[in-house]
């Protein structure tokens, strides 16, 4: 059984559990909020994006960024051999215009996407010519990008395409210079 108890040592009790629940609450909001602001924080000196030459990284693409238009390539500027690469297109056959990319290599249609996608009209996934995926099938005679995977890297153009052999540091050297940001 419980001890009864005035009704002044109830209340100083009541009041009692009622500071230390308060403290409680007010101490958890206040370390939440300081966990949270050292979380942000800039451990050890390193970088949350690691700068060169005019690029960050994020941990998955390297950033470019011209005012406040921002740019994402697999591989940096100078892991790609630019020389090797006779491209005759600028950003001026591609801006506003349909653009349909048909791409056997993995994250070959992202790439285009995240930096053509600004300035061109749409991007649509489309077959070169015949195929079995449900897409349209386009030829030359549109703005189209074929990408596919080879050992030797290649990019040529025909008509109204461009056919972008190699891997993605292949497809990131095209981008570069039709973008302009190497010549």
């Amino acid at each position: 059984m419980s001890k009864i108890g005035s009704l002044g040592e109830i209340e100083r009790k009541e009041q009692r559990r009622k500071r230390i629940a308060g403290i409680f609450i007010i101490s958890l909001l206040l370390l939440s909020t300081l966990g949270f602001a050292l979380s942000m924080v800039n451990f050890g000196g390193q970088n949350v994006a690691e700068e060169v030459q005019g690029f960050s990284n994020n941990g998955q693409y390297w950033i470019y960024t011209v005012g406040t238009q921002k740019y994402y390539f697999t591989h940096h500027v100078e892991e790609v051999d630019l020389s090797i690469y006779n491209i005759n297109k600028n950003l001026a056959d591609f801006g506003g215009k349909q653009i349909y990319v048909d791409s056997q290599m993995d994250g070959g249609l992202q790439e285009v996407y995240n930096s053509l996608g600004a300035y061109v009209g749409r991007i649509n996934e489309a077959c070169y010519g015949e195929c079995t995926r449900d897409l349209p099938e386009k030829d030359c005679s549109e703005t189209m990008i074929i990408i596919r995977n080879s050992e030797t890297p290649v990019i040529r153009e025909e008509d109204s395409c461009v056919f972008i052999e190699g891997d993605m540091k292949t497809l990131d050297a095209f981008l570069y210079k039709v973008l302009g940001i190497t010549s």
